[in-house]
């Protein structure tokens, strides 16, 4: 019991002091995860479109390799492509139609692995925008990646559903449900679902070099339904985070250091069911990063990860306490990870870009055990105007 109680001691120190060097880095010196221009895929109603009819299209291939030996992710490897062309009919400054097919191939596979069409509706009034359909989804929200990982830009390109979002210059707001399957008479499996909600509030003076804003956010992956014919356990779960983040931008494009971003965030886990499927009916972490961007465009990113019982369905596997290896029930109940991430992020020209990364990490509670993984996105977007619609 007194060792019990010592070695709870001796981590919340390390927790209190990790607090105090990030805090100290927030006030001599953004967002959580580095989120890359590849990884975002926004479209929004642009006034100056009225009245027209366009060619969207969208694409991304990606490299992502795990060498992971580990007992909670094991290692693989995602390589391939996903294309997103649409038609888009805009005929006024406030309403967007959309329709098109997205279409992902792995390499290696004789077939497409996804052929998915695709709609959406969009509505925008001043700093409200509205969508129904095809979603900005994935890494567009901005969540931590203890709640979504990077990898769901590939896994799952496309969320459909209902967004809302609302944007000032002190406030950004994004509030989503995601319908992942739908469920039938007679199914035999059960629906799911996803909602969220990203609110950044910015402290600072809107514009200014330097930026502090507090990030809230949280992600409920839910399966369950009265249909289908299977006894499957209804879950609910709850993840959620809130933090403080710090960013200056360097006014002078000239010199060597064009950036400085340092945040930390608090997260939770909850499942709302009596009847556990998980090990942990509840659980925390702590999430501390530290970037340095050059004018080469190479980053190097410091980020250290404190979990307890922590699950999280839509997050990076890593970051869990429980295993997510097919036929496994490993489990480890605090997990501690210092993450090395060397990257180059940059737009060569209008609409594509690149993203390669170098991740190894430490399992400081695994002997100082130290693996290693491997991004490299190619993303280009544009939309090309085919021409004008005619008025009735």
């Amino acid at each position: 019991m007194v060792c019990r109680r010592q070695r709870q001691q001796r981590r919340l120190k390390k927790l209190n002091l990790l607090l105090l060097i990030s805090f100290f880095h927030f006030y001599t010196t953004g967002h959580s995860q580095v989120i890359s221009g590849a990884m975002q895929f926004a479209s929004p109603v642009v006034a100056k479109d009225s009245n027209s009819i366009s060619l969207a299209y969208s694409n991304l291939f990606y490299f992502r390799d795990y060498e992971y030996f580990n007992r909670i992710q094991t290692g693989y490897t995602l390589f391939g492509t996903w294309q997103y062309p649409r038609l888009v009919l805009q005929p006024n400054k406030w309403l967007r139609l959309e329709a098109g097919a997205l279409l992902q191939k792995d390499f290696g596979d004789k077939q497409l692995n996804r052929a998915w069409p695709m709609f959406s509706v969009q509505l925008q009034q001043k700093n409200l925008r509205i969508i129904l359909g095809a979603l900005e989804g994935n890494q567009t929200h901005g969540l931590t990646e203890p709640l979504i990982g990077l990898d769901k830009v590939i896994e799952r390109p496309i969320e459909e559903g209902l967004q809302v979002k609302f944007n000032t210059k002190r406030i950004t707001t994004d509030l989503w449900l995601d319908w992942e399957l739908r469920q039938k008479e007679n199914s035999t499996s059960p629906e799911e679902l996803t909602g969220g909600l990203a609110l950044n509030f910015l402290l600072t003076k809107p514009g200014k070099p330097f930026e502090v804003k507090i990030p809230i956010g949280f992600i409920m992956p839910h399966k369950g339904g009265q249909l289908d014919t299977n006894s499957s356990v209804v879950t609910t779960v709850f993840d959620r985070s809130i933090g403080i983040s710090a960013e200056w931008k360097n006014p002078d494009t000239k010199k060597w250091l064009r950036q400085v971003k340092g945040d930390a965030h608090f997260t939770g886990y909850t499942l709302f069911q009596d009847k556990n499927i998980y090990p942990y009916s509840k659980g925390s972490g702590f999430l501390v990063n530290f970037l340095v961007k050059s004018k080469l465009d190479l980053s190097f990113l410091v980020s250290y990860w404190n979990g307890d019982k922590y699950v999280a369905p839509r997050g990076a596997d890593l970051f869990e306490s429980i295993t997510s290896i097919s036929g496994s029930n490993y489990k480890e109940a605090d997990r501690q990870l210092l993450f090395f991430n060397l990257m180059y992020e940059k737009e060569f020209f209008p609409g594509f870009f690149i993203d390669a990364r170098y991740s190894p990490y430490v399992d400081l509670n695994g002997n100082g055990k130290a693996e290693h993984a491997f991004l490299i996105l190619f993303s280009y977007r544009n939309i090309f105007r085919l021409g004008t619609l005619k008025k009735g």
